[in-house]
């Protein structure tokens, strides 16, 4: 099993409430598989996404990675090596071109710059963008491109687990089958673990397995 999560908790404050927006949670993720994790605005599903990603520190509960045990000292490697995040908003460097941000993980990481570069632009390649997007800035690109663009940067680094919050939620129906496609095939084909979350029903059916959860809890897996 790539990750394990035990009764996962986070709450917090909001206008004098607590929110319990991840309540004892817990899931097995295994590689090679793609998950879909549905559910309602507020529901947690986010939240738990960024318990999963080593975003946020649980309050109550463990994360084991292959069996280890993963303490919050251990999160900004973890990130580096083992999980990384699409994000529905692409969270793309402005000031940096499209070959520059697929390159920063792969320099973080201490690649050489030749050898970064040349793995960079395979990446782009594989989401369909020609060398002529490499120099573009995000705000030269479409939703769908920039959107690729963080894919790309999120299989440079190689992770075997990859988080995606709402990954095609600004994207037209026809980029959004793409982005599936893609998503599908890292997880089918090479053995990546991917964890999608989407509140789009039909989305979530191309998935192996949908978890569903509703007021901070997992309330059922339907395989």
């Amino acid at each position: 099993m790539l990750l394990q999560a035990e009764n996962l908790v986070y709450h917090y404050k909001n206008k004098g409430q607590t929110v319990k927006a991840v309540d004892g949670v817990s899931l097995n993720l295994a590689g090679g598989r793609f998950y879909a994790l549905t559910g309602k605005s507020g529901s947690g599903k986010s939240t738990l996404l960024s318990l999963l990603a080593g975003l946020e520190i649980p309050q109550k509960g463990q994360i084991r990675i292959e069996g280890a045990a993963l303490a919050p000292r251990d999160f900004t490697l973890y990130r580096r090596h083992t999980a990384s995040v699409i994000f529905q908003a692409y969270n793309l460097f402005p000031q940096m071109t499209a070959l520059e941000n697929v390159l920063y993980p792969l320099l973080l990481g201490k690649r050489p710059r030749q050898e970064a570069e040349s793995i960079a632009c395979e990446m782009l390649e594989r989401v369909e963008l020609t060398p002529q997007h490499r120099s573009r800035l995000p705000r030269q690109l479409s939703g769908g491109e920039q959107q690729r663009v963080a894919i790309a940067r999120s299989l440079a680094a190689g992770t075997k687990l990859i988080l995606a919050d709402e990954p095609t939620g600004n994207l037209d129906e026809g980029v959004s089958a793409q982005v599936m496609v893609l998503l599908g095939s890292l997880s089918r084909q090479e053995g990546r673990c991917v964890l999608m979350v989407t509140h789009d029903l039909s989305l979530a059916r191309e998935a192996d397995q949908v978890f569903h959860m509703e007021s901070g809890k997992l309330k059922e897996a339907q395989p």
